[in-house]
């Protein structure tokens, strides 16, 4: 299993997760020709697309997505907001299994300004996988990850205005998640989301390293390609 990050900031937000036989999207907020370029222009190992939340950078091409015949997965609120419909549309709700190809994801609620869900993602492939951006903070503890990508935005020191704060998920709360939970068999944590402005890469990529010494931490920048495995090499 390949992690592809095609965005991963305001501009907008794009994921692949790419086994040998199907391709999950997470996040539709950058245009389809580039999702396609990413794919060599060969959409058939696409199952689905999931999207966390109703904001243009994470949910604007939805509608170009499902004309190229993607289904979509998504809360209500955003079908709504997003203003898409059709058969290909599939509402989802908290902690309900879905099964897609060989992927089983799991929706659970984080605090932001619209309804935002993260996705606990698991394959044969990969292990379980924890998706988490755009959260002031997530009240969930969870077990056996073998991956983790998750919000870092802003540092309350790099700080240039209060607009993230309550909103994204800083520095400070990362960490406390992460070291609230067992990380022994996590293999990658990455970092998603980085404000331009109020974050510094190397200094979050080098604070999340000191309390997850055995996992590889990555910074989401575009084009970033991490093999997730739940076996070491």
């Amino acid at each position: 299993m390949t992690l592809k990050v095609l965005g991963s900031e305001s501009a907008g937000n794009c994921y692949l997760l790419e086994s040998f036989f199907e391709i999950l999207i997470i996040e539709a907020g950058i245009r389809l020709n580039d999702v396609k370029k990413a794919l060599n222009y060969d959409l058939r190992k696409v199952i689905g697309c999931f999207i966390t939340h109703a904001h243009g950078d994470h949910c604007k091409y939805a509608a170009d997505y499902l004309k190229a015949g993607i289904d979509i997965y998504t809360s209500n609120e955003t079908i709504q907001a997003a203003g898409i419909s059709g058969h290909r549309v599939h509402p989802i709700q908290s902690n309900t299994i879905i099964r897609i190809g060989e992927f089983k994801v799991i929706p659970f609620p984080v605090p932001h300004d619209v309804p935002t869900f993260g996705f606990l993602i698991n394959h044969p492939f990969s292990g379980s996988i924890l998706f988490v951006t755009d959260a002031a903070y997530i009240s969930h503890k969870f077990n056996n990850l073998n991956h983790i990508l998750i919000e870092a935005n802003y540092e309350d020191t790099i700080l240039t205005s209060d607009r993230a704060v309550g909103r994204h998920m800083s520095l400070d709360t990362c960490l406390g998640f992460l070291q609230a939970n067992d990380l022994r068999q996590v293999r990658n944590i990455v970092l998603l989301h980085l404000s331009s402005a109020n974050s510094n890469a190397q200094l979050f990529k080098k604070s999340v390293q000191t309390i997850a010494p055995n996992s590889s931490v990555w910074i989401a920048d575009k084009g970033l390609e991490v093999y997730l495995s739940k076996h070491p090499f």
